[in-house]
C-alpha cells in the first residue's frame, strides 16, 4: 500500500476515534490558551514572513500550524489542496485534527509544549530542508 494511502487512513481511524466527547481537541471550537494547550514555548516571535496561509481556512488553523515555518511546510506540502497557500476550512480541520493526533505522542490527549515543538519538526523535517553551516 503507497505510503502517502496508508498515513491518509490512518488519520482517517485517528478521527473517528477521537470523535466521540474530546471537544476542543478533535472537534467544536478550540482555544489555544486553555488548559490543553499550556503556554506558547512553541511559537517564534511573530514576524512578517513570505508564504504567509489565506483562505477561509487560515482563521481556524492552530497557531503552530500557522505561524511556524513547519507548520506552514506542513500544510501546504502535506494537504494538496493548500499546496499553493489558500487554506479551506476543510482542509484546517483536517489538518488541525492529524497534527493533534500526531503530536500527542503519549496519547493523554494533551498537548504538551515539548510535544508540539517536537511534532513540528519531526511532520515538517522531509519538506523543510535547513541549510548547513
Amino acid at each position: 500500500m503507497p505510503r502517502r494511502a496508508l498515513l491518509i487512513l490512518l488519520a482517517l481511524a485517528g478521527l473517528s476515534a477521537c470523535s466521540w466527547g474530546y471537544d476542543g481537541y478533535g472537534h467544536g471550537g478550540h482555544d489555544p490558551s486553555g488548559p490543553a494547550y499550556g503556554g506558547r514555548e512553541w511559537a517564534e516571535p511573530r514576524r512578517p514572513f513570505e508564504g504567509e496561509l489565506t483562505g477561509p481556512g487560515s482563521a481556524i488553523l492552530d497557531d503552530w500550524l500557522k505561524e511556524t515555518p513547519e507548520g506552514r511546510a506542513i500544510v501546504t506540502l502535506g494537504f494538496r489542496d493548500a499546496a499553493r497557500g489558500v487554506v479551506s476550512e476543510d482542509v484546517a480541520h483536517r489538518a488541525n485534527l492529524w497534527f493533534r493526533l500526531y503530536a500527542d505522542q503519549n496519547r493523554d490527549m494533551i498537548i504538551t509544549d515539548p510535544e508540539i515543538r517536537t511534532a513540528l519538526v519531526a511532520a515538517a523535517g522531509r519538506y523543510v530542508r535547513r541549510p548547513h553551516g
